[in-house]
């Protein structure tokens, strides 16, 4: 442990001062990667990968106001303000334990967890989990990554129709497709996964189509539900990596982040989390989704998996294999490791 720890500190290192982003809107996945190449029992790569990813990143912008902790609800979203949202997070941080902050702030954020097409639940979950690996006396380099997490899902905070109870006459897989599509004229057009999710708000029946699910009463079932359905969606939607990626890696965010909050947060955040997946399958998904319940019995080895993820190099790739491998853990569902595999067919 304290061998893979030292592993993640050097790649962090390596990625210190660099954005949340670059050219605009794609995230930075350094830090994210290089967590869930150790989880993944190859702390032995990531520095090495860091180094390698890190030149096609942009510096950390600066705090250039400091942002009052009593005005948050009116900079949501303003992504000027990335350099205050984390300047507020490392005081807040330096001044409290970051369980306390993680609670404190998670209610504020859920509501917009779409943020940055899911990278921010997803760099705070990352970041979460680092800490917990770290133990009561976490570098601050483990602390910081939070503040980086946190701040960013602040300033891409991204709101989506809808506030489903979970409470419908439908099993998911109707649910699903049930929900109103964007039609193929509105898709790609939004300026990233972020901007495509915006035109939610023009769709009608939307919202209401979120309350058609009826999800079981305990927030992990749900949270499988999802997770699940979304690796099946993946699988059935190959022209859309990227964004059926993240409908399984951002619920899978969610779950690792509960343990480390008040039981009353967990059904809140997989209601969010159902906002997310439907979503993100209404956005990139404009015809009815068939054949969900097929998916081939026998899952690629484990050993396949992890290799074919550090041979591609790229960050999607390892993120969607570390959240397949957890989930089936959980699941045995096969189409999880099956998502991993065709995740580094599809991508880049």
């Amino acid at each position: 442990m304290r061998d893979d720890l030292d592993k993640l500190l050097a790649s962090l290192e390596v990625l210190a001062g660099t954005g949340a982003e670059r050219r605009g809107y794609l995230a930075n996945h350094g830090p994210m990667a290089a967590e869930a190449l150790v989880t993944l029992g190859q702390s032995a790569a990531a520095p090495d990968w860091a180094l390698r990813y890190r030149p096609i990143l942009e510096p950390e912008p600066a705090e250039r106001f400091r942002l009052d902790p009593a005005d948050w609800p009116e900079h949501l979203g303003e992504i000027d303000r990335l350099g205050d949202w984390t300047g507020l997070f490392r005081r807040e941080l330096a001044e409290r334990p970051w369980p306390e902050v993680l609670r404190s702030w998670w209610p504020r954020l859920l509501p917009g967890l779409a943020a940055s097409a899911t990278h921010g639940v997803i760099r705070t979950a990352h970041g979460v989990r680092a800490l917990e690996l770290a133990g009561p006396d976490p570098d601050p380099l483990l602390v910081d990554e939070l503040a980086k997490g946190l701040g960013f899902w602040a300033a891409r905070y991204q709101e989506l129709p809808g506030s489903p109870a979970l409470r419908g006459p439908d099993p998911l897989g109707v649910a699903l497709a049930r929900l109103p599509r964007l039609t193929p004229d509105k898709i790609g057009l939004g300026g990233g996964i972020s901007g495509d999710l915006a035109h939610l708000d023009e769709l009608p029946g939307f919202a209401e189509g979120l309350d058609g699910y009826g999800a079981p009463a305990d927030p992990s079932a749900v949270l499988d539900e999802l997770i699940s359905a979304a690796a099946r969606v993946f699988l059935a939607r190959p022209e859309a990596p990227i964004e059926f990626c993240h409908a399984v890696t951002a619920p899978a965010a969610v779950r690792l982040v509960l343990p480390h909050l008040p039981a009353e947060f967990a059904a809140p955040a997989v209601a969010a989390s159902w906002q997310v997946v439907g979503g993100i399958v209404a956005a990139f998904s404009p015809d009815r989704l068939d054949g969900l319940d097929v998916v081939p019995a026998e899952p690629p080895a484990a050993e396949e998996l992890v290799a074919r993820a550090v041979a591609s190099g790229d960050a999607h790739v390892i993120k969607l294999t570390e959240a397949a491998f957890r989930e089936h853990a959980r699941t045995g569902d096969a189409a999880l490791l099956h998502a991993a595999h065709a995740m580094a067919d599809r991508w880049p």
